[in-house]
């Protein structure tokens, strides 16, 4: 091959991964490269070109008209190899190679430790990463193969298959009730302390409720209020007060054998979507693919 098709080759995966992030820095560190390469490598290209690709100034790092066009060009072809390599990684037996995983903080504290020993025993070729939090995830910027997520804000152009829906239950401690009446009533509650969950994009001071048709929510209140659903649960067990908590965390929480649920018969209302996020393709990779049903029978399965 033409040395010179190399090089090109070469100086449009590093302008891809600039173009993708908005950042030098954000750049090298993806491709495992100094700044100083980054930024040379984009100035010769540049000069070849004879087009001014970037523009940089103390704050921010745009793209020309032309950086747009050359940008996507420089997609299609970084695309292209991911898809050759797929190809030819799934015509083998083995479903094998490296899957990036972004998760919840609160799903893999749950989940993932089984989920990798399941895939460790069926595909021993498989190498997983995780990365655990509850922000909002760039794919792109954050060079992730996958995403499970609760979220409904996917990015146009992504594919959001829909794993199961987490369902919640209302719980207090045998502590907290020994002092004070149980909720017998949805509107009760607003009698009571309750713990309540509530971040940059949820907000969770609404508490809804059903009973053979007849539907109820009510607006809670409380001295406790926390982005973190771990820490919900941790508080309505040590007996701080009522928490409306996801199904799946409960099972393995030290003391939640003291847990009452509560309201019997009425069930509450919300319904979570769990979510694989994957970017649009023709054709999922076999290795996605195995992560992707080992997830699904994890969140599907009874809780212990």
């Amino acid at each position: 091959m033409n040395k010179q098709i190399k090089y090109d080759a070469y100086q449009m995966i590093i302008f891809d991964a600039v173009a993708s992030v908005g950042s030098f820095t954000r750049a090298a560190e993806r491709l495992e490269v100094s700044i100083s390469h980054v930024s040379k490598q984009v100035k010769d290209l540049e000069q070849r070109l004879g087009v001014k690709l970037i523009k940089v100034n103390s704050r921010n790092l745009t793209l020309t008209r032309e950086g747009m066009m050359y940008a996507e060009s420089c997609r299609q072809v970084v695309n292209m190899m991911k898809q050759a390599s797929d190809q030819v990684m799934d015509c083998r037996d083995q479903v094998s190679g490296q899957v990036r995983v972004a998760m919840s903080h609160s799903l893999g504290s749950r989940y993932i430790q089984s989920i990798a020993e399941r895939l460790q025993r069926d595909y021993p070729g498989l190498a997983l990463e995780v990365t655990l939090g509850d922000c909002r995830v760039d794919m792109l910027e954050d060079d992730v193969d996958l995403w499970f997520t609760t979220s409904n804000e996917i990015t146009p152009g992504y594919i959001a298959q829909r794993l199961c829906d987490i369902r919640f239950l209302l719980l207090a401690s045998e502590t907290y009730l020994a002092s004070r009446d149980a909720p017998q009533h949805p509107r009760d509650l607003q009698q009571h302390n309750c713990i309540i969950y509530q971040s940059k994009t949820r907000d969770y001071h609404r508490w809804s409720f059903s009973r053979q048709g007849e539907h109820q929510e009510v607006e809670v209140s409380g001295n406790f209020v926390i982005d973190s659903a771990e820490a919900i649960l941790d508080a309505v067990v040590a007996g701080m007060g009522i928490g409306y908590i996801a199904d799946y965390l409960v099972p393995n929480q030290p003391g939640a054998d003291k847990l009452v649920n509560l309201l019997e018969p009425w069930q509450t209302d919300l319904r979570m979507p769990v979510y694989a996020v994957y970017p649009s393709r023709a054709a999922l990779p076999n290795r996605l693919k195995a992560v992707i049903e080992v997830v699904r029978a994890h969140l599907n399965a009874s809780p212990d």
